[in-house]
């Protein structure tokens, strides 16, 4: 795993001038697995509901392989490849990700190990977007 490493200091006033530099540690996650979760789109018009899977079959580091599979109207599971990276953002703290492929992206935040909040957009031809909350399936 790939370790971030996030510093602060106290400031320089002359009662925190001797303060300690605190240092907080953050390590890339895990996120092979497959991810789950139901949400609404707009499309043309209306609304549609329906689930996703969000599977990260291998990571290396912080670069992820994987895909996004689903059921479309006709009742047909479309698969997407997607490949991505995870990092710890330097002003937070936080693990987040993007997953990738031709026309679309996720942006991932993780909320904890079992947890993912994800943005859709796809900006091709049928552009959309949506939220979606994906938990880990164990």
């Amino acid at each position: 795993m790939t370790t971030a490493v996030l510093s602060s200091c106290g400031g320089d006033t002359s009662d925190t001038a001797t303060a300690p530099t605190s240092t907080v540690v953050r390590e890339i996650p895990n996120l092979v697995g497959t991810w789950s979760g139901e949400y609404e789109f707009p499309s043309k018009g209306k609304v549609i509901p329906t689930a996703l899977n969000l599977v990260v079959e291998r990571q290396e580091g912080a670069n992820l392989f994987g895909y996004e599979s689903f059921v479309n109207a006709d009742g047909e599971t479309i698969k997407f490849e997607l490949v991505g990276t995870v990092n710890i953002d330097p002003i937070d703290g936080e693990a987040e990700a993007v997953m990738a492929t031709t026309g679309f992206f996720f942006d991932i935040e993780v909320v904890d190990e079992d947890r993912l909040a994800a943005r859709f957009v796809r900006t091709d031809d049928k552009p959309t977007t949506f939220f979606v909350n994906l938990t880990r399936q164990k």
